[in-house]
């Protein structure tokens, strides 16, 4: 079967990436599937996570300006440009099906593209913030309706569309269940993703403040790279609260179970989230994970109080409550974790794949 994959790029670190070039590499070895990848804007550079030296891939170098919104003047005629540039290599492939996991304009205009070949819109984000702020970019989601199926994350997902074709396929993760007990847990809690507004950071920063006190030999770390402005008003807060020796802003690492299975809690404070794959990651490293029960994601993956904690959006007094209460018990730390490690297994990379190796057999028929 030949399959095209269309994604912006795959040079920066995320969960998108991470999981795309997973699905990509195993389609090739396991299936035997000839797989494409078409990317926008790669600038040259290579993928961040390995892909299979098998992988057709083309850049079309479009480069959107990602700073100002799709819909101003100069990112509509990149539009134009992408339609005709993608159209050509189409037709040139002749795949029998196409899968669009980018956010770009491209989503909108596939439907319309090359109409005989069944095509399959990817989200990854939750709906939930763009339905709740309606606005004329939304009639947009038409277009939406004219694919062949879409697939989202998570049951919750699927009352945000109206197309007949909705299908629940959530990600996976590889990461190996840690047989080496020997590894010495560090009083570190972690936290790891793109630095963006959504993802808000500055709420644990604000929660350690409150506690940060009855923990001095407790520290905190999130991984990530992303939006500068974002980076450093963060970095002003840590300082400005006085918690520069015990919380850090560290950079994105290929080794992020290493980083795991050395930290003893993980913690996410997101606005949002639609099935986050590092908390699965963080499950199969056997850590407890407290949460934001934020839409819609993370109540999809952790089982409160059996293998970690959801509290109410924004409690912080609540959240650091339950953070200190993680952080006093061992033993409670041991049992969430190890209770964590079962779960994830439902989320195996063999199980997810036959999933989508179900679809696009369906599909193409």
């Amino acid at each position: 079967m030949k399959i095209v994959f269309l994604m912006d790029q795959m040079y920066l670190h995320g969960g998108i990436e991470r999981i795309l070039s997973q699905k990509i590499n195993y389609l090739i070895d396991h299936f035997g599937y000839e797989v494409y990848l078409i990317t926008t804007e790669q600038k040259n550079q290579k993928s961040v996570y390995d892909l299979s030296p098998k992988v057709i891939w083309k850049d079309l170098n479009i480069n959107y300006h990602r700073e100002i919104s799709y819909f101003h003047p100069k990112n509509i005629w990149k539009t134009i440009i992408h339609f005709f540039k993608l159209n050509k290599v189409l037709k040139q492939i002749h795949p029998n099906i196409i899968v669009s996991v980018s956010t770009s304009p491209e989503q909108y205009f596939l439907p319309f593209i090359q109409t005989q070949i069944p095509k399959i819109k990817e989200f990854h984000s939750s709906r939930y913030n763009y339905v709740a702020n309606k606005n004329w970019k939304q009639k947009l989601d038409k277009t939406i309706n004219k694919y062949e199926a879409i697939v989202v994350l998570n049951e919750t997902e699927k009352q945000y569309y109206s197309n007949q074709n909705i299908y629940v396929i959530p990600n996976f993760t590889d990461f190996k269940p840690i047989l080496d007990h020997s590894i010495a847990k560090k009083n570190t809690i972690i936290a790891a993703g793109r630095i963006a507004p959504v993802k808000q950071f500055q709420e644990l920063i604000y929660i350690w403040k409150i506690i940060h006190k009855d923990f001095p030999d407790w520290k905190v770390q999130i991984f990530g790279d992303g939006e500068q402005k974002t980076v450093a008003h963060l970095q002003e807060l840590i300082d400005e609260l006085g918690l520069q020796q015990s919380f850090f802003l560290m950079p994105s690492v290929t080794n992020i179970q290493e980083m795991m299975n050395q930290a003893s809690i993980y913690a996410m404070t997101s606005q949002s989230e639609c099935f986050p794959m590092v908390l699965l990651e963080a499950q199969a490293c056997s850590l407890p994970i407290i949460s934001y029960d934020c839409p819609n994601g993370p109540r999809h993956i952790i089982l409160d109080q059996k293998n970690g904690f959801l509290v109410e959006p924004n409690n912080r007094k609540l959240f650091a409550e339950k953070l200190s209460l993680l952080m006093n018990d061992e033993n409670l730390r041991n049992n969430f974790g190890s209770q964590a490690q079962i779960h994830v297994s439902s989320f195996s990379k063999q199980k997810i794949m036959e999933l989508w190796h179900e679809l696009f057999t369906k599909t193409k028929k």
